[in-house]
């Protein structure tokens, strides 16, 4: 078996993992790079022959989650070549192309938790993982008589080692491949939330504060995130509300919800988007920003940065109220244009604006824990910034510090 990482070795995200032997190739995971900071449209113009461009020559291609930096390439993979997802993924991804008006992902067949796929001579195992993103998984992969284990993304890992030991079966698990977001990060301050629990107990300690109405901002598709913020939003006796996109990325999942319009719809120029408004109309789900604001009672309201105009029109008909907006993101996003021009707006109008955000990803000491209870015979790190990957060689005497386009045999 041999290992192949096109790129992920020495930055965060973008992963193209190539494992194969002999005899079947598999790519896991396509990620694209992480959009820049500064607001520019660059392209990802990596072409990688036999995916992107040429002859087919991958088998198969799994991905773990629905990340772009996962999954941003899946559009560009030559025809031919089978996809592997969660189904969660895919219907998700499916929903992000029709309200983009983008091609869908052809996303081919669905994988289930911890149930082994036996490919020609290889098999792959996903295992079910927490992450910031739902329906994410690791993969065990095992030919050859070696096992190797890719982490994808991931955020604890309580249960992983047990399922990792059953799967082996006594065997030794002989490379690991894994992410390192937050390698150098160690668990911050106290008042920092190190959990999405303490996000939610937070959540209230705020929603309670404020006489106004409480803006939530935070990935649409980040669904523990959420489904905190709904469970604050009741504890404190707030009604939840959310836009067309939200509910259709959910599937509208809690009752007692208020659904609403946040952008105009059309049969004729927004066709895929309008199929979703037109079957919720229909029930008599959806409000506009006025009915919105004039609803009765204290609301939390899930908000995203193209919502500005909708914003400018509820503000207006509830003018006297104290708001706050839970920034729950990244910092980093801060220096991007889409959100500092939301934050202006929000000092334009007097909303308060308090930080409130755990990572999706581990910390050192979770990944130390896993590699000290999995003890792989090797070490990979990926999905961490240049700088931070001689971190991992504390925590391990064979970590291999690879690059990308290198081929390694196991």
């Amino acid at each position: 078996m041999y290992i192949k990482i096109h790129r992920g070795t020495s930055q965060i995200g973008g992963n193209l993992i190539d494992i194969g032997t002999a005899q079947t190739r598999i790519l896991f995971d396509a990620g694209t790079n992480l959009p820049s900071l500064d607001g520019k449209e660059d392209k990802d113009l990596i072409e990688i022959e036999g995916l992107t461009y040429g002859k087919p020559e991958f088998d198969w291609v799994f991905i773990s989650h629905h990340h772009n930096d996962h999954c941003g390439l899946v559009e560009r993979i030559l025809p031919g070549i089978p996809i592997f997802s969660g189904e969660e993924t895919h219907r998700i991804l499916d929903v992000i192309s029709d309200f983009t008006d983008s091609p869908r992902p052809g996303i081919h067949f669905h994988f289930k938790n911890c149930q082994p796929i036996q490919l020609d001579d290889m098999r792959v195992t996903p295992i079910g993982v927490d992450h910031s993103a739902v329906d994410a998984y690791m993969f065990l992969i095992q030919a050859d008589g070696k096992n190797v284990l890719y982490t994808g993304d991931y955020r604890s890992a309580e249960h992983i080692p047990a399922q990792i030991r059953q799967l082996l079966g006594g065997q030794k698990l002989d490379v690991l491949i894994s992410e390192g977001t937050n390698i150098r990060a160690e668990k911050q301050s106290n008042n920092t939330p190190q959990n999405e629990k303490q996000v939610g107990q937070r959540a209230c300690q705020l929603m309670m504060k404020y006489s106004g109405t409480v803006f939530v901002l935070c990935s649409s598709t980040n669904e523990e995130r959420i489904r905190v913020m709904h469970q604050a939003a009741k504890a404190v006796g707030r009604t939840v509300c959310e836009d067309l996109f939200l509910t259709v990325v959910r599937t509208g999942r809690e009752e007692n919800t208020l659904r609403f319009v946040a952008h105009y719809t059309s049969e004729e120029k927004t066709p895929r988007t309008y199929a979703y408004f037109q079957h919720h109309f229909e029930r008599q789900e959806l409000l506009g920003a006025e009915s919105l604001a004039k609803h009765p009672g204290k609301k939390v309201i899930f908000v995203r940065t193209s919502m500005l105009p909708f914003l400018m029109n509820y503000l207006a008909c509830c003018p006297d109220e104290k708001n706050l907006l839970l920034y729950s993101m990244w910092q980093g996003y801060r220096e991007t244009r889409p959100i500092k021009e939301l934050l202006d707006f929000c000092d334009a109008y007097g909303i308060d604006v308090s930080y409130l955000h755990c990572s999706g990803h581990a910390y050192r000491s979770v990944i130390q824990e896993l590699i000290r209870v999995l003890g792989p015979e090797a070490l990979i790190p990926i999905h961490c910034e240049s700088q931070d990957r001689r971190q991992f060689e504390e925590l391990h005497p064979n970590c291999l510090m690879m690059r990308d386009g290198k081929r390694w045999e196991v």
